[in-house]
């Protein structure tokens, strides 16, 4: 499946199609983005994929510069053996000397005893949030990160039902060969992940988080990105700067 560039290709188009300031995913920090931006590479399309979905069509980078300064997760510099690879049990203390190239994957703190590691690929014009790490900021002490138990927390209509060896077994089939079966299976993958990114949605207006980040990032004066990422101490510093 991903042995052409025409997967990427499609998720850029559906990105481009929507233009939306805010991106919504659950957990993908740790999968979805990393895998996204290795296919990517070594598929040489990311610099074409980075120039249609940034605000500014008229970016130009090449894809060196684009895993330096735009993508946060990387290990080592760009381009290097092992640059892909993600360790997200190592300790923040354990990761070495500042790196010359590359962003490390921001660490958002939830509790003492739990760091969240955000990796990401960073455009302008769009703020990509983990409905996951948000979901653990406000609820800190919680022992359950599965979507469905925030769901069923607040009282929203759950998942659609699409169990691993289920969607694997799908996708085989449908690679293997095309058939009116493997079309109906796929229509039901595209369902269950349709269903999944609007419970994302609902999740989050609820909850009222995106209002909750506006409103600090007013106040405090920094941006959404900001108020999303960053820990509290960049906020009450610039608060105390304003009534300075």
């Amino acid at each position: 499946m991903w042995k052409s560039d025409e997967s990427l290709k499609g998720i850029r188009s559906i990105l481009e199609i929507f233009s939306s300031d805010i991106h919504l995913s659950f957990n993908d920090s740790g999968y979805n983005w990393p895998f996204i931006i290795e296919k990517a590479t070594k598929l040489d399309v990311l610099k074409w994929i980075v120039q249609r979905m940034s605000a500014n069509p008229h970016k130009k980078a090449d894809a060196e510069s684009i895993l330096t300064w735009n993508y946060f997760g990387g290990k080592g510099e760009p381009l290097t053996n092992g640059f892909f690879r993600s360790d997200p049990y190592v300790k923040k203390e354990d990761r070495g000397p500042k790196k010359a190239l590359g962003r490390e994957s921001i660490n958002i703190k939830i509790n003492p005893s739990l760091t969240f590691e955000s990796s990401f690929l960073k455009l302008l014009g769009c703020v990509p949030i983990d409905v996951c790490m948000s979901f653990l900021q406000l609820h800190p002490r919680s022992e359950k990160w599965s979507l469905r138990y925030f769901l069923e927390k607040y009282g929203l209509d759950g998942k659609a039902d699409m169990p691993m060896s289920k969607l694997w077994k799908y996708y085989s089939e449908a690679k293997d060969r095309v058939s009116d079966s493997s079309k109906k299976h796929m229509h039901e993958i595209a369902n269950y992940c349709v269903i999944d990114a609007l419970r994302c949605q609902k999740f989050m207006v609820k909850s009222n988080v995106i209002n909750d980040y506006r409103e600090v990032a007013l106040i405090a004066h920094i941006s959404l990105f900001d108020s999303h990422y960053y820990a509290i101490g960049t906020k009450v510093s610039n608060l105390l700067g304003a009534e300075a």
